[in-house]
Order: structure tokens, then C-alpha cells, then sequence
């Protein structure tokens, strides 16, 4: 799984219009399509998709096709997302990400609407105020490094959206996910602890702060989350290491590291040997 906008910011083929910690503006082309389409969205998204088509899956199972100049916001959480080539041509997309202090600046414009049940993805309609403001973006910023802006940029981009058809079903459900459906705690973690995610995304995918996360964690597993992640991690990168040929680096990725000499380092003061040492042990064994 891939954790966004992080990992993009290390592709030099993705283009930073604006730049700002999880806050951003990048523009996306690729000719192939990527089979690892698991993502984590670490910061809400919205994305104009400019040729080509975009397929998402949420958590729940919901699929939805994105079509040519159509806008889709994505709250933050994990989708399957797939970038759907035209024939000898290239997927290309404007991804506009933002953190909460970009959406709680822009939230504090409005009162309080009527309360959403529905926290998923929406589609935005591309109007010609949505149309011109992407256009000048790209054409005036687009490769000068003027991150100082990506804020204001972000803030102003949000409000021309609360201006458009979908608006007040924008702000709505940008409102109700500060008070997102809590999901089973235990029932997640054993589903979910081999992703590369953080104590605080843990909490946000499970409808909590990181204090309730934290206390209400504690009070099911009678552990800290971060130990029990680090021994849960480590439980099945033992299990991979004994039944399967895969690399230390294949393994690092599937348990959760996105390190390996961070792995290498847990695995070692937990068994008090090395993962490579640990396989290379279990084979002989076997073939005893």
C-alpha cells in the first residue's frame, strides 16, 4: 500500500505545482498503469482528472469511474485507486491535497449546515470558475517553486467549490467528518495492522482521536498500540520468514515497514537474531 501524497513526492515524474508538509498541488502523467493501486490518502483530496479515466474503490466496497474533466473529493482514508490509460495516449490529473488546518480554515468561513450521513467520496461539478482557476494555476505557478502560496491557493480553490452546484454538499460533508461513525477497534487492527500507517492514522480510520484511540485501545488489548503493532508486525514477518522465499525486503513491505533497516533493527532486539540469519535457520531445519 502506498501512503499519498507522500510517495509521490519522491516521484520526479510527478510534477509539484504547490507544496506545503501534507498540503499540495501536484500534477499527474503516466503512459503505465501501476498494479499497486492500494493507497492510503493521508490528507483529503480532490482530483480533476484531465484525460484519461479514474477508478476508486472505498473501504466499503463502492466503486466509482471518473471520467475526463470530472472532480471527485476523496476524504482522507484508503481506496483502491486505478489510473485508466487511454490507447497510445497518457492518464493525466490535477490532484489538489489538503490537511485540517487548510479544511478548519476554510470550515471556519461557514455556520454549522445540516448534519451528513454520508462521509464517501463526491463529485464535484467542473464549472467554468473551476475550469479558469485550474487553468491560471498551472499556467502561472506550474514549475516556479512559489510554495508560499499553497495555502491561500488551497483555501481559495475550496471556496470556488462551496460556490458551485455540489457546494453545500461539499462543505456538509467536509463538516461531518470531524464526527466520523466510530468502527471496532479490535475488528480494524487485526484486518489493518500490516499497513504503513501511523498511530494518528489509526485513530482517524477508526473514527477517534489519538487520546480516545489511545485510551480506548489500551482498555481492549491491555497494551500500548505502538507495542502492539511492533509485535504483531513482527509475529507474521517471523511466519513469512519461516514458509516463503520472499526477500528481507519483500517482507519489510508486507509487514508494515517502510524502512528495512528499521525492520531489521525490531526484528533483532525482539528474536536476537537477524531476519536473513532467522530464514536461513528455519531452512535448514526443514530440510532436517
Amino acid at each position: 500500500m502506498k501512503v499519498v501524497p507522500q510517495t509521490f513526492y519522491q516521484n520526479s515524474k510527478i510534477e509539484k505545482v504547490f507544496l506545503d508538509g501534507l498540503s499540495c498541488v501536484l500534477e499527474k502523467t503516466v503512459a503505465h498503469a501501476d498494479p499497486q493501486n492500494q493507497r492510503y490518502l493521508a490528507a483529503h483530496a480532490i482530483t480533476l482528472v484531465r484525460n484519461g479515466k479514474l477508478q476508486i474503490e472505498t473501504f466499503e466496497g463502492k466503486v466509482q469511474t471518473v471520467q475526463k474533466n470530472e472532480l471527485i473529493f476523496l476524504p482522507k482514508g484508503m481506496y483502491m485507486i486505478s489510473d485508466i490509460i487511454p490507447k497510445n495516449d497518457v492518464f493525466n490529473a490535477l490532484v489538489f491535497f489538503f490537511d485540517d488546518d487548510v479544511c478548519d480554515a476554510f470550515l471556519s468561513s461557514f455556520g454549522l449546515l445540516q448534519p451528513e450521513t454520508v462521509c464517501g467520496p463526491l463529485r464535484i461539478d467542473f464549472n467554468e470558475d473551476l475550469r479558469l482557476f485550474t487553468d491560471t494555476l498551472t499556467s502561472l505557478y506550474k514549475g516556479r517553486n512559489q510554495n508560499q502560496f499553497t495555502r491561500p491557493k488551497l483555501v481559495e480553490f475550496l471556496h470556488l467549490i462551496a460556490l458551485s452546484e455540489r457546494g453545500e454538499d461539499f462543505v456538509n460533508r467536509l463538516q461531518s467528518l470531524k464526527t466520523r461513525e466510530r468502527r471496532s477497534i479490535r475488528s480494524f487492527m487485526e484486518e489493518h495492522f500490516d499497513k504503513p500507517l501511523d498511530i494518528e492514522d489509526y485513530a482517524y480510520l477508526t473514527g477517534r482521536s489519538i487520546s480516545t484511540f489511545q485510551r480506548d485501545f489500551k482498555h481492549r488489548f491491555h497494551i500500548s498500540p505502538k507495542k502492539w503493532l511492533i509485535q504483531k508486525r513482527l509475529e507474521k514477518a517471523a511466519l513469512l520468514l519461516r514458509t516463503t522465499s520472499n526477500s528481507v525486503n519483500e517482507i519489510t513491505v508486507e509487514v508494515g515497514y517502510e524502512n528495512t533497516s528499521h525492520f531489521i533493527k525490531a526484528f533483532h532486539k525482539n528474536f536476537g537474531i537477524s531476519p536473513k540469519q532467522y530464514q536461513i535457520r528455519h531452512r535448514k531445519n526443514a530440510l532436517i
